[in-house]
């Protein structure tokens, strides 16, 4: 029985090195791959000054190469701090220095980002200055105030051996702040929002901090990984919140293929349907307004995404026409809403079954089940 997170990954690696892990864009990196390069970036942080218990910011899109990240960092025997892209730079220097974070990883889409932060607030939080770069994309990331520390090119130069892990299950694995929801202006006929989630309130929230064992219990209790198979597909969000954190790991606990969802479709719900449907996904995690414009907008039809067997969402609860018409529309998908806030701390949360008001035309459709706070 794993004790840690990135444990998951080893295992599987070991036992079928060539069954795909990760899909991103044309790429595909089978377990062995993503075991040796996680690997390989525990190995580049520890050169670099990380201590076990250190904190380490992962500043990025949803991509590869943020999966990579937290992975490489639970293996460093860090903790990952997963921060939105989007973040404006004076919070960004208040979570950096909340969180006593010792380093960034960076991706470039963020160099504007930094060059402020490093240009302006650090003359409010002059301890930013001690706080290393590191990339993960090929060549390095220089600015006028800031250069990064190392690359991807010097990550893959480092050893493969695993490093050992100095922390227990109960250590801090992840840290969390804001909802972890993606903004959208996606609007309906009249012209009023369906959805819009911040990612940060105003001021700093208090952290929400994930130990191992919280997310391996979370696991258990809610059964994500009761029907997952080493065949399943799963939609990666952004690894933002506790809950899409769950996810990730409940693939990887499975064996299952990750596929991780490009940062300029997660505000597109039509574009997000077509990445769904051309990937076969089997499993996809969501919220409330993408799947009322999906409806509104009639991108799904009678019989569409047949390799979908779970569609989870957080938010509202759907108006019961809306999810009616999606009912009807996929009805070989179980349905499954996480109730309350999803920033909450895992192993809070239960699951509870729901039944659905169906009216005579709705056929019988999996159950619907509700994620609530204890």
């Amino acid at each position: 029985m794993p004790r840690f997170l990135h444990e998951l990954l080893a295992s599987h690696a070991a036992a079928r090195p060539d069954h795909l892990a990760v899909c991103w864009r044309d790429e595909q990196i089978p377990y062995a791959e993503l075991d040796r390069l996680t690997n390989q970036l525990a190995q580049t942080l520890r050169a670099h000054g990380c201590h076990p218990g250190d904190r380490i910011a992962v500043l990025m899109p949803n991509s590869a190469n943020a999966l990579f990240a937290v992975l490489g960092i639970l293996k460093a025997g860090c903790i990952a701090v997963p921060i939105d892209n989007t973040t404006p730079t004076h919070q960004l220097s208040e979570i950096l220095g909340e969180s006593q974070s010792t380093m960034i990883l960076a991706g470039r889409v963020v160099r504007p980002v930094l060059e402020e932060l490093f240009a302006v607030e650090v003359l409010v939080h002059p301890n930013l200055a001690a706080i290393t770069i590191g990339t993960l994309e090929a060549l390095p990331i220089k600015g006028d105030q800031f250069a990064t520390a190392f690359s991807g090119i010097d990550v893959l130069r480092m050893p493969t051996e695993p490093l050992a892990c100095r922390a227990t299950s109960n250590s801090p694995a992840l840290q969390f702040y804001g909802t972890g929801e993606v903004a959208s202006a996606v609007g309906d006929s009249s012209g009023s929002t369906i959805f819009e989630a911040t990612v940060i309130a105003s001021g700093v929230q208090n952290p929400t901090i994930v130990s191992h064992a919280d997310v391996f219990a979370f696991l258990e209790r809610v059964h994500l990984t009761d029907d997952l198979k080493e065949s399943d597909r799963i939609a990666v969000a952004p690894l933002k919140s506790p809950l899409a954190g769950a996810v990730a790991f409940a693939a990887l606990a499975a064996g299952a293929e990750l596929h991780i969802v490009p940062q300029e479709l997660l505000a597109r719900p039509r574009q997000l349907a077509v990445f769904v449907r051309s990937h076969e996904l089997t499993g996809w995690l969501t919220n409330h307004g993408v799947l009322s414009e999906l409806v509104r907008s009639d991108s799904i039809v009678d019989g569409d995404l047949p390799s979908l067997k779970r569609l989870q969402w957080t938010g509202d609860a759907l108006p019961a026409p809306i999810l009616q018409v999606l009912m009807q529309r996929l009805p070989l998908t179980q349905f499954v809403r996480i109730a309350g806030s999803p920033n909450r701390k895992l192993s809070r949360q239960t699951v509870e079954i729901q039944s659905l008001p169906e009216p005579e035309f709705l056929p019988a459709s999996p159950a619907m089940l509700e994620v609530v706070p204890v």
